[in-house]
Formats: C-alpha cells, sequence, structure tokens
C-alpha cells in the first residue's frame, strides 16, 4: 500500500511557483489509497489543460483505475480525441471506461482547456459538481458546470462543453466532493453552498491557497480524520 501510494503521488503534477498560469494542489486521502486524481499542463504554445476526476469507493481497486485514467491523459493517449476538446475527451473516456468492463467503477470527472491568446476557458463536466472561477476582486465565485452523466455509467452518451472569458488575475479552482461534505463540530451536514464563502475569504500572505482552505474545512470538521479524500487544485491565471 505504502509502494502503491508513493506511485499515484507521482503521477500528480508539481505546482507551477512562476509563469502567466501557476498552480498548487492539496490531496489528502481519507485512506492509505483513494480515487481521486488531477492533473494539468501544455498542449500547445497557447493552450493549457487541466482536470480533476473522483472514481467510486476507496481503497486499492478505486487507486488502480485512477492511475489507468491518469496515464492515458499524461500520454495524451486518447483515441480519435482532441485533448483540446473537453466534450471530446469525456465521450472518449466514457467508451474506454465502462461500468461493465471495468468492475462496476464510475467516476465524476471536470474538465478544462485555457487559451491563453483568446483568454478564454472551455471547460466540460461528466457528474461532477462545478468547478468555480474567481475574479481579481473576489466579488464573486462563477459556478462551471455542464449537464452530463458521470463517466462509466451510459455507453454512446455526449457531452456539451461550454466557454468562458478568464481576467487577468482570476483564479480557478477545481475540487472533489471531500473538500465540502463534512459534519461540523456541531453536528450539521455540509454541502456545496457551505464552502464557497470559504474560497470568496482573502488570501493569506505567504501561505497557499490550497493549504488555507484544507485549514478552515479541518477546522470545521468534527472529526480529525476527514471522511472523503480532500483533493483541491487552484490556477491563477495571470
Amino acid at each position: 500500500l505504502a509502494k502503491a501510494f508513493s506511485y499515484v503521488q507521482a503521477l500528480l503534477p508539481s505546482p507551477l511557483r512562476e509563469g502567466p498560469i501557476r498552480t498548487d494542489w492539496l490531496f489528502q486521502p481519507c485512506a492509505k489509497l483513494g480515487g481521486d486524481a488531477y492533473g494539468y499542463g501544455q498542449i500547445a504554445d497557447n493552450l493549457f489543460y487541466g482536470y480533476l476526476f473522483d472514481v467510486s469507493g476507496h481503497g486499492a481497486g478505486a487507486a488502480m483505475h485512477s492511475v489507468a485514467v491518469m496515464n492515458l491523459l499524461r500520454q495524451r493517449a486518447l483515441p480519435n480525441a482532441d485533448m483540446a476538446r473537453p466534450d471530446e475527451v469525456l465521450a472518449c473516456l466514457n467508451n474506454m471506461f465502462g461500468m461493465e468492463d471495468h468492475a462496476d467503477m464510475y467516476f465524476t470527472m471536470w474538465y478544462g482547456v485555457f487559451d491563453r491568446s483568446a483568454r478564454r476557458l472551455t471547460y466540460a463536466s461528466a457528474g461532477h459538481h462545478p468547478a468555480y472561477l474567481l475574479p481579481p476582486d473576489r466579488a464573486e465565485a462563477v459556478a462551471l458546470r455542464t449537464p452530463g452523466p458521470m463517466i462509466g455509467a451510459m455507453p454512446d452518451r455526449t457531452w456539451r462543453a461550454e466557454s468562458v472569458d478568464v481576467p487577468a488575475g482570476a483564479r480557478l479552482y477545481v475540487f472533489s466532493d471531500g473538500v465540502f461534505e463534512i459534519v461540523t463540530k456541531d453536528g450539521q451536514q455540509w454541502g456545496l453552498s457551505d464552502f464557497v464563502p470559504l474560497m470568496l475569504q482573502p488570501p493569506v500572505p505567504d501561505l497557499a491557497e490550497s493549504e488555507r482552505l484544507f485549514r478552515a474545512v479541518h477546522a470545521a470538521s468534527r472529526s480529525s480524520a476527514l471522511d472523503d479524500d480532500f483533493s483541491l487544485v487552484v490556477m491563477t491565471f495571470d
């Protein structure tokens, strides 16, 4: 299990500290191995892609499934799919990872591509809650989500992509449901609407946004260990 966890960790991308697109992330599985995974990188000179998915269940089976998906995306080895087209990526993964052929496992996913020259983010989601785009003044959190089922549940499905303009200095927050589905110290069950106000709070100097939010969620939780995997990626577009 320790070796498997190290292998999964090694597949995750390094944070980008400099450049026109900066990233930070935090991954805290609730067990030795989990089903969350994410990645990002350049597709072309002006195109930058990012994704996060959440495989059903926990443990070795979920981790193995996520590794298979992640390796395909890292190697850009999707047949008949343009990595710059989120709708094609989701449809291709759905056809490759049907539940009937993969131990009844499925996963939710958010996938986006940022065009630096047009400052346009194109995205699509499969059964996943929204990612959120915050302008530099943090006045609002714009939900980015498209309709569509989870990956693997229904063969031969199609997805729809949408686009949004990205102002300079905006931040994108992509995360798993383990980030916000907690029980608080007073016994309240949190939902997505409870987590959004935390994103809108001001950043803390010399503290990564992912770490700031993890500390806030952990402080609100009644348990010292979270009930689900905590996976959060923050991208800043200068």
